[in-house]
């Protein structure tokens, strides 16, 4: 929420590992505004984590946050439009400052961590070009405008 301020900002879809245990938690609260800030966004789980994570018998994640719920999100029946698996690879990423960050205080964690993600976005965008794709940047304030 502090990354989507308002509803308007909210991607349609949000890819996070743990959606399952997201949703959950929104439901759990009291306070209408949080459980429902999510209702017009798809919170799928990752096709990896569907798969194994759970016993078939987890019903919550398997209704709520199943990717195969959501049909937009397939080309077709063996290819999705995402790698949903790309947060993992970026969890891994980050996991490898985790040594060196441990100990910092919250003001050199933050701006440590922002450096590292821009010189890693750089890097990203410099490879999508050269590889003949085209990666965009959004302004902020354009997505949330009303």
């Amino acid at each position: 929420m502090d990354l989507f301020p308002t509803q308007r900002s909210l991607p349609g879809v949000i890819w996070y590992d743990n959606n399952c245990k997201l949703y959950s938690m929104l439901q759990n609260d009291e306070d209408p505004y949080f459980r429902h800030y999510f209702d017009h966004c798809a919170l799928p789980v990752d096709v990896f984590h569907y798969k194994t994570k759970h016993k078939e018998s987890d019903l919550d994640c398997g209704k709520n946050c199943n990717p195969y719920k959501w049909p937009e999100l397939r080309i077709d029946d063996k290819e999705w439009r995402f790698n949903s698996s790309a947060a993992e690879q970026v969890n891994a990423w980050y996991g490898r400052f985790q040594a060196i960050a441990r100990e910092m205080q919250v003001d050199r964690y933050n701006f440590f961590l922002n450096e590292m993600v821009k010189r890693r976005n750089r890097l990203v965008v410099e490879d999508l070009r050269k590889r003949g794709l085209q990666p965009c940047s959004y302004v902020r304030s354009h997505l949330l405008s009303v």
